[in-house]
């Protein structure tokens, strides 16, 4: 099975440290859980299998807890988290339309998807921020962004981009137009040609 360039590398070592540290039957699940996630930014497959062969947790539970709690996360994050609220006032503000922005900048064009290919950035939508007056609002980081329309969210989301060394990989065909040499037109052809 070929990993994914955003899957982390896990250390069996490290995982079962935590497993001797932490326990091996199920009340041990959510406090294992939430040291690998600590540790990879998610639940990669590999720990958890780590963790099923060598506990008394079974493969049901494990996954089980894993994806009844929205703390856990089943795949790879970005290196910086996007929060976009969706409470009732940034719902109705706009929000889905920063989503989709932000996803346009972001080169995510599978809806099942949340983390540009990259790795750089993951988009999460959160029921509340607590910045009702700017809706809509977004966070980036630990930075807000309100009063947002969709062209504000993409200026941030490049500023933010800049300002931290990252690359969007969904401007790749735009910078590859801009780098290409001139195209002539048609009818330019046509004078030379003369």
């Amino acid at each position: 099975m070929e990993q994914s360039s955003l899957e982390a590398t896990v250390d069996k070592v490290l995982v079962q440290k935590w497993i001797a540290e932490i326990g091996s039957d199920a009340p041990a699940a959510v406090p294992l859980l939430q040291a690998v996630q600590n540790e990879y930014g998610y639940l990669p497959r590999e720990a958890m299998n780590i963790i099923v062969s060598e506990t008394d947790i079974s493969a049901s539970q494990l996954f089980g807890v894993a994806t009844f709690y929205s703390q856990f996360r089943l795949d790879p994050v970005g290196r910086f988290i996007i929060k976009v609220c969706h409470g009732t006032a940034c719902h109705v503000s706009g929000a889905d339309r920063i989503n989709t922005a932000l996803r346009q900048s972001l080169g995510i064009k599978d809806e099942k998807e949340d983390t540009a290919r990259n790795g750089s950035y993951t988009i999460e939508d959160v029921a509340c921020i607590g910045c009702c007056s700017l809706a809509p609002v977004m966070l980036i980081g630990d930075e807000t962004f309100g009063n947002l329309k969709g062209a504000d969210a993409q200026r941030s989301l490049k500023k933010h981009a800049r300002q931290h060394g990252e690359f969007l990989p969904g401007h790749e065909e735009k910078r590859s137009e801009a780098d290409a040499p001139e195209k002539k037109s048609p009818g330019k052809k046509k004078k030379e040609m003369l």
